[in-house]
């Protein structure tokens, strides 16, 4: 049985804690009494959260409480609660605006366990994606396949997630020479330097870039965020919450091999060459309109291009690959040649794509909600130019 510890990435947000806590205490351990619970606070002024921290009683094995002297901040923060993995075999992170599925452990451990070796995993998010993290308007729908549980994408979690080892040193000896954050390809999506210094995020996005590793990912998620004010949000959204699954207890986990189902930094799926007849260095994937400008000679994408279009798919199934896995033709998804200039109209697809993303009914909510946000906002006008009208007279 390999060690598995919890660390709670804390600062000053004590409400949140509590309510991370009551998941925690709920969680199914499989019968483990040697979970070790470690509060890491960090420096805020304030005593509060290290005070509860120390009559905190934890009931499924051992608490630690660790403090600075001085501000970390949330990159330094968060490194240093990775290096717990130098004690323990296992270890979870969680922010204090996370919240569990009783069932994070079982799937955690399993999860952990079975790609302790696999050098092309670089971690184990708890969170499972239902919107595109470049895009948030647009869904995103992994395809699912057997009784797997899990895929692979090659974007890092901060919303709960799960380290070993020598994963977690593979990470770290990389970051020795990789501290100054740049652009230096179009492999590295533009959003991540708009990401704050205090990001250690975008750093390991970038290692699972340039190292060519992944993240293995659930279908349904065992964590979910409150978004709770904080470092990098000014205001608490319901718009990162996802269902959770409970009460599961065995797990089926694919092997990372060619013909696993795996997604790139740019929530598309790889492996598409194999269906369309080009060579994977030649093929450019764009469903999401996020990719910069590429000099390969194929493109495939829902925008219209000034190139001539070789094979056309309808834009249908979902998830968004399936056309092109099930060689569904029709309109709407265009392999380009780039090589091969091409009369025609240039058009974005972004409305394409937020139309086949929205759901039966979901759009005439949409309108409502638009024109109530209309209504609302000309009666505060209205009653602002009243009350003027009556102070002045």
């Amino acid at each position: 049985m390999k060690s598995f510890a919890v660390v709670l990435v804390c600062y000053n947000r004590l409400g949140g804690v509590r309510r991370l806590l009551k998941s925690l205490e709920t969680a199914d351990y499989a019968g483990r009494n040697d979970i070790h619970l470690i509060f890491s606070i960090d420096r805020s002024g304030s005593d509060e959260i290290e005070q509860f921290a120390k009559e905190y009683t934890w009931k499924f094995g051992e608490k630690h409480i660790r403090t600075f002297p001085e501000r970390q901040g949330l990159k330094k923060h968060i490194l240093s609660c990775g290096d717990f993995t130098e004690q323990y075999d296992i270890v979870t992170i969680l922010e204090d605006d996370i919240y569990l599925s009783s069932s994070f452990y079982r799937y955690a451990y399993a999860a952990a366990d079975f790609y302790f070796d696999d050098d092309n995993v670089a971690g184990i998010s708890l969170y499972g994606f239902q919107k595109n993290w470049l895009d948030w308007v647009v869904r995103f729908e992994p395809q699912k396949y057997g009784e797997f549980d899990t895929y692979f994408m090659k974007i890092a979690q901060s919303w709960g997630e799960v380290w070993t080892n020598r994963k977690w040193a593979a990470f770290k000896e990389w970051l020795k020479d990789n501290e100054d954050f740049k652009k230096d390809n179009e492999d590295v999506p533009y959003a991540l330097l708009t990401f704050p210094e205090s990001s250690w995020l975008k750093y390991h996005d970038k290692y699972l870039i340039k190292a060519d590793k992944y993240f293995v990912y659930p279908y349904y998620s065992y964590s979910t965020n409150f978004s709770d004010t904080g470092e990098h949000a000014n205001f608490c959204t319901t718009d990162h919450q996802v269902e959770l699954m409970y009460g599961k207890t065995e797990f089926k986990f694919p092997e990372f091999n060619e013909k696993s189902i795996k997604y790139d930094q740019y929530m598309n799926r790889e492996g598409l060459e194999e269906y369309l007849g080009v060579k994977k260095e030649d093929l450019c994937v764009d469903f999401w309109g996020t990719k910069p400008k590429s000099d390969k000679r194929y493109l495939l994408s829902i925008d219209f291009k000034p190139y001539k279009a070789v094979k056309s798919y309808q834009l249908s199934l979902r998830p968004i690959e399936m056309a092109v896995i099930n060689g569904i033709k029709g309109n709407g998804i265009y392999l380009y040649d780039t090589f091969e200039k091409a009369d025609g109209k240039r058009f974005n697809g972004k409305f394409r794509r937020y139309k086949y993303s929205i759901r039966a009914g979901e759009s005439k909510k949409i309108r409502d909600f638009a024109l109530w946000l209309r209504v609302y906002d000309l009666t505060v006008r209205i009653k602002g130019k009243i009350n003027r009208k009556i102070k002045k007279s």
